[in-house]
């Protein structure tokens, strides 16, 4: 899926891309096989489980009936659908019932994002999904998926929405690095993914009729109520480690095997990787408004971070746990990396959005957090004493041991979340930095930004503090500089857009002289 068109490709690319032109197209018809293919294997499972359970005829007879239904319906569905691109615009018309045509103009397109699961990739199929980065409504409505198109057919229409004038080679920016495979355990989920595991296995059992509630967990409970405690503990808690990592890492290698970041001669940015699944996203240069590294606290600690494109139609803070996240430009990878391509991708020697360099933001804003860590820990630990007073005398004592542990994580995690806070307003660029489980920095080009929102609530007044947050038509859309002094907040918007706050400002030196 990744790489670049040969010239024999590309001479197809643009000899299908003239055939799209001229009328209306069908998909590829090889996408009722792979329905067939699919739920024949699943029909075959259910079989064989209702087999080894010894189920009834009368149970396992109507099983094939759903998959001939699903059968039915997708050949009805490729019937009805088709699709064209002309000179101005990508149509659609589908549906059986309710029949919808879907007209997108070409220069509406954001991104595209080509894809195809392992029975996709078999039979030489790919999905096309043509992003125009409208986010009213639901996400579907920002999409428009044919699904699914011959692999040619898809390179080709790829190629054809996202060619501009240009000349040359593609340029490799970034490949996948086997050294990176260290950061694929570096997940709070590990755990979470542990007695998942522990879930998946207890589930199989119990589909597959050995009586889990009625054998095992009586067992295991009996074990449990003989041996040590502390020695289960000890013993277990690094194993369900164990296995979380194990899968956390077989998660990561299915998501980022293979990666490839590319420039493509037009000025696109293409990043393919999947090793099962593969995908393959192209963003348009010209809708690139910066780069954000993001480092959650375990990558860290691990000297890694995620690097995400700030990008008109690329994915933004509800597609930042998916695995086909249109705005991801490197895997989890050491921070120096993360760094060299997105100078890269935002054609600088440096990356704008390195640390040197950041104005730090006032105490004031360290004393905020403190307060805030004291209250979780006064809450945390006043519900179980509270709770003990009536009914429990143990749970006062559990209550200021939660109330300690809760207090001092929370100061450490106040203060690395102040460390964390800076922001610098170059040439260029507005520079910002916050937060401690995810510390993310952001460099987003000036020119890009539509929008200033200076915020200051009831509990900021005292303090003088503010939440200044730039507007742009990218990404998550409102990005911030936290806690900032009102004076210095004032400050960088004035700088950044000169005139926009002349009104406000002179108003609040009206009001300052009539008092």
């Amino acid at each position: 899926m990744g790489g670049t068109l040969d010239t024999a490709g590309q001479q197809r690319a643009a000899g299908s891309g003239s055939t799209a032109q001229r009328g209306w197209r069908r998909l590829d018809g090889r996408i009722i096989w792979v329905v067939v293919l699919g739920g024949a294997g699943i029909a075959l499972v259910t079989l064989a489980v209702m087999w080894w359970r010894e189920a009834p005829w009368w149970l396992q007879a109507p099983v094939p009936v759903p998959v001939l239904a699903v059968i039915g319906y997708e050949a009805l569905r490729w019937m009805k659908t088709r699709y064209r691109l002309t000179a101005e615009h990508i149509e659609v018309k589908t549906g059986l019932l309710v029949r919808r045509h879907r007209s997108i103009p070409r220069q509406r397109v954001r991104s595209v994002d080509v894809m195809a699961h392992p029975l996709q990739r078999v039979l030489g199929l790919a999905t096309v999904q043509v992003g125009t980065g409208h986010r009213v409504g639901s996400a579907k409505a920002a999409v428009l998926s044919l699904n699914a198109l011959s692999r040619a057919d898809a390179e080709a229409l790829r190629a054809a929405l996202v060619r501009r004038a240009g000349e040359g080679e593609q340029e490799t920016i970034a490949r996948f690095d086997r050294r990176w495979l260290r950061f694929g355990p570096m997940s709070f989920a590990t755990p979470l993914l542990g007695l998942s595991a522990v879930g998946a296995v207890y589930e199989t059992l119990d589909i597959l009729g050995y009586d889990p509630d009625g054998v095992l967990i009586p067992a295991l409970l009996d074990w449990l109520g003989r041996a040590d405690l502390l020695a289960v503990v000890a013993i277990g808690a690094p194993a369900l480690l164990l296995v979380g990592a194990a899968v956390a890492l077989g998660w990561y290698v299915e998501t980022w095997w293979d990666f490839r970041l590319v420039r493509e001669p037009h000025g696109g940015l293409r990043a393919s990787r999947g090793l099962f699944i593969a995908r393959s996203a192209t963003l348009e240069e010209e809708r690139l408004h910066g780069v954000e590294i993001a480092e959650p606290l375990l990558l860290r600690v691990g000297g890694g971070a995620y690097t995400y494109a700030v990008a008109t139609g690329a994915g933004g803070a509800e597609e930042e746990a998916s695995t086909f996240n249109t705005s991801a430009l490197l895997p989890p990878a050491p921070i120096g990396e993360s760094h060299r391509v997105a100078a890269e991708v935002l054609c600088e020697e440096e990356n704008p959005a390195r640390a040197a360099g950041l104005i730090p933001h006032p105490r004031q804003a360290w004393a905020r957090r403190v307060r805030w860590a004291l209250l979780a820990a006064v809450l945390a630990g006043g519900v179980p004493a509270a709770l003990g007073v009536w009914l429990w005398p143990a749970l006062v004592h559990a209550g200021w041991v939660v109330a300690l542990v809760t207090c001092g994580a929370g100061l450490l995690f106040a203060w690395d979340a102040y460390r964390n806070l800076g922001h610098r307003l170059t040439d260029r660029y507005l520079v910002t930095r916050h937060g401690s489980l995810k510390r993310r920095t952001i460099a987003l080009r000036r020119d890009s930004v539509i929008g200033w929102t200076v915020t200051q609530w009831a509990w900021h007044r005292r303090s003088t503090l503010c939440r200044v947050t730039a507007t742009t038509a990218g990404g998550r859309s409102a990005y911030h500089m936290k806690d900032v002094l009102m004076s210095e907040g004032l400050v960088v918007v004035d700088e950044a857009a000169p005139g926009l706050l002349t009104p406000f400002l002179s108003g609040r030196r009206r009001e300052a002289r009539d008092s």
